[in-house]
């Protein structure tokens, strides 16, 4: 008699394991780290997105690049050859707001990927800062900066872009390829080398841009963003109803082998 109840029960437990299993697997919860190493690959992170940006890839196929979150650790890596002169290759990078950049671009829908609803916002409005702690460990030539794209519309295509600005916050080797007009800016309290390069300088390009190159290389701290858009309407390269359509932080590579991790990257 015994037997008999043992054996229905181990019957019973052996038809219900399976369910069990196949409900426990449903029910896992989501990686706990993700990694993309896709071209042009969008990463949602809280209130922003990364961006495994590579524009310059050209013909090069030996390169390696990556974007990474993870609940203890987030941002890029990457290994690039050196070859093909002294060229830009990748940005990878995190970003808030709507890019002009988008299709062929890799940015289609960002903005619904996790990008915040702070931007798009008209020049005038901008009155915003950005909080930013991060670390890059890389060799080869590289180099830290902050992005901006200006546009005359807040759903932009490349079509509606009015100027861009970005800030060098550190320089590893890398020859600025920027050209115009050099002179020394001011600007909420720090002093920038500033580059002004317009369509007369670069005709493959149809806006204006304004390089500035921190003087003092910083990895943490504070941007106040509304000098910065004063600026841009002071010195002609936008208008007050213009929209800045993008924040963005990231590490433009031109070889060698780097990892940059992002602790803190907060629009307010």
């Amino acid at each position: 008699m015994f037997k008999s109840i043992r054996f229905v029960f181990l019957s019973i437990l052996f038809l219900l394991t399976p369910a069990l299993f196949v409900h426990a697997q449903a029910t896992s919860p989501a990686p706990s780290f993700q990694v993309l190493t896709e071209d042009s690959a969008l990463l949602a992170i809280p209130g922003a997105v990364l961006y495994n940006n590579v524009y310059g890839k050209g013909n090069i196929t030996t390169n390696w690049q990556s974007v990474f979150h993870g609940a203890a650790e987030t941002g890029w890596d990457w290994d690039w050859p050196k070859s093909g002169g002294p060229v830009l290759r990748s940005y990878p990078e995190v970003l808030v707001g709507r890019s002009p950049w988008s299709g062929a671009g890799g940015l289609a829908g960002a903005a619904g990927l996790g990008a915040g609803d702070q931007l798009p916002r008209r020049l005038k409005e901008a009155r915003l800062t950005i909080d930013f702690d991060f670390s890059t460990n890389a060799d080869g030539l590289w180099l830290g900066s902050f992005d901006f794209w200006i546009t005359r519309s807040d759903h932009p295509t490349t079509k509606d872009i009015v100027s861009n600005l970005t800030i060098w916050t550190a320089n590893h080797g890398v020859k600025n390829p920027y050209k115009g007009r050099h002179t020394i800016l001011k600007i909420g309290g720090r002093n920038y080398e500033a580059i002004f390069e317009t369509p007369k300088e670069r005709p493959d390009k149809a806006w204006k841009t304004l390089c500035l190159v921190d003087t003092d290389s910083r990895k943490s701290g504070s941007l106040e963003l509304g000098p910065l858009m004063d600026a841009l309407i002071a010195n002609g390269l936008a208008q007050p109803t213009d929209f800045l359509a993008t924040a963005e932080l990231g590490t433009e590579v031109e070889y060698g082998k780097g990892r940059t991790t992002l602790r803190t990257f907060k629009l307010r």
